[in-house]
């Protein structure tokens, strides 16, 4: 077996596990990266990036850096019966100073933050890796090991980070306990032209039946995701997919010509709206982060931003642990202290809006009313803020700006 060393070893290539890695390497402490993908290639992951997602890249003196890569602004999303607009969210009034979301394929932006960190001796990055157990020596994390490619690899590491989302493997391997969890909806994915006559933007599409989010895609494109109780997309494919065209028709009629050619359900792509919070994100040795420690639904497109918020907390500390020679459980404890608490309210909210989402008929058939009505009031605005902006700047050592 072949037997590495390094400061900090990240298990997961995605948006959290990038930026770490990449604000890590700036200071000179020796990362590697770990991804099982053997590339950066996704889809229907997470490319709607809010405006807290642009304050954190202001704060990091990254942003002008990430809009040099391709992407789309989108300035407004609105709430919709049928054409009826009934509600607008404006993002000019959300952040003056980026008045505006993005609209990013994921592996743009994690290509971005590659080629950001490659620029620092300090990074290393191994694809096609997955790991098999860990290193524990006297009850603390001290690496994994490694299946890359064809080869057997140990890995040796301070710091082991768990970056490798809702399904972690470093979360299962180090008995990681879950404090609570909701899986109530699933969002049934599927990517079509984008209408000629629709304005680019965030489109919620309200119905008697299931709620529509869609999204304008870099490319001319549109994402939509179709939300469905749990047991209700098991039936709808028990149903056939003829009477799955009609259900799809019915929240709009422009989808029409996209069925008219479906044959089965293969341009369906199943996402668990899951939402889940670990009881403790940190051992000796061992942190969690992103999805792997605080997992988020998609219900305002703010998963992203949640998991990289965490990951630049996580470098601050890290730091410090390293300039300290401490890499203990409560040292690195210290990053779920500052997060858990804006995250526990954004589970909240998200929890409130999934049952107006996906519950009774009854709740359906009103929820066109209730949204005009909240739309008027100052209480729609406010509640915006909240989902879609930091309410402070992230408390980190400015050393770690760009």
């Amino acid at each position: 077996m072949k037997n590495l060393e390094t400061d900090v070893c990240i298990v997961g290539g995605g948006p959290a596990g990038m930026l770490l890695g990449l604000l890590l390497a700036k200071q000179n402490i020796r990362v590697h990266v770990l991804e099982r993908q053997k590339n950066f290639e996704r889809e229907y992951r997470g490319e709607i990036l809010q405006p807290r997602f642009l304050q954190m890249l202001e704060q990091l003196g990254l942003k002008e850096y990430i809009e040099q890569f391709p992407h789309e602004k989108l300035k407004e999303g609105a709430f919709y019966v049928h054409d009826r607009r009934i509600g607008t969210i404006n993002f000019q009034n959300i952040h003056a100073s980026s008045p505006y979301a993005i609209s990013m394929p994921q592996p743009i932006l994690l290509q971005a933050l590659y080629e950001k960190a490659v620029t620092f001796p300090s990074f290393e990055m191994s694809f096609h890796s997955s790991v098999n157990n860990l290193i524990v020596d006297d009850g603390i994390v001290k690496g994994v090991t490694v299946k890359r490619g064809g080869e057997d690899v140990e890995i040796r590491a301070k710091i082991t980070v768990g970056a490798d989302g809702r399904f972690s493997t470093l979360r299962r391997l180090t008995d990681f306990e879950i404090e609570y969890e909701q899986y109530n909806m699933d969002l049934i994915w599927f990517t079509i032209d984008h209408p000629e006559h629709w304005e680019r933007m965030l489109r919620f599409q309200i119905s008697n039946g299931p709620t529509c989010i869609m999204g304008s895609k870099y490319g001319n494109q549109l994402q939509v995701g179709i939300a469905f109780k749990k047991e209700e997309w098991e039936m709808s494919k028990q149903k056939g997919i003829e009477d799955f065209k009609r259900t799809i028709v019915n929240i709009h009629p422009y989808f029409q010509e996209f069925v008219s050619s479906l044959k089965d359900f293969r341009p369906f792509t199943p996402l668990q709206s899951k939402l889940f919070m670990v009881k403790q994100w940190a051992k000796d040795g061992c942190l969690l982060i992103g999805d792997a420690a605080h997992c988020s639904t998609p219900i305002g497109a703010v998963g992203v931003s949640l998991s990289c918020a965490t990951a630049v907390i996580a470098a601050d500390v890290i730091v410090r642990a390293m300039r300290e020679n401490n890499f203990s459980a409560e040292m690195l404890n210290q990053v779920q202290v500052i997060r858990e608490p804006e995250i526990r309210r954004i589970h909240a909210f998200q929890m409130k809006i999934e049952k107006v989402m996906v519950d009774s008929p009854i709740l359906r058939r009103v929820r066109p009313i209730a949204i005009t009505m909240l739309a008027k009031t100052p209480l729609f605005g406010n509640i915006q803020k909240r989902m879609l902006l930091m309410p402070t700047p992230l408390p980190i050592d400015p050393i770690l700006s760009f």
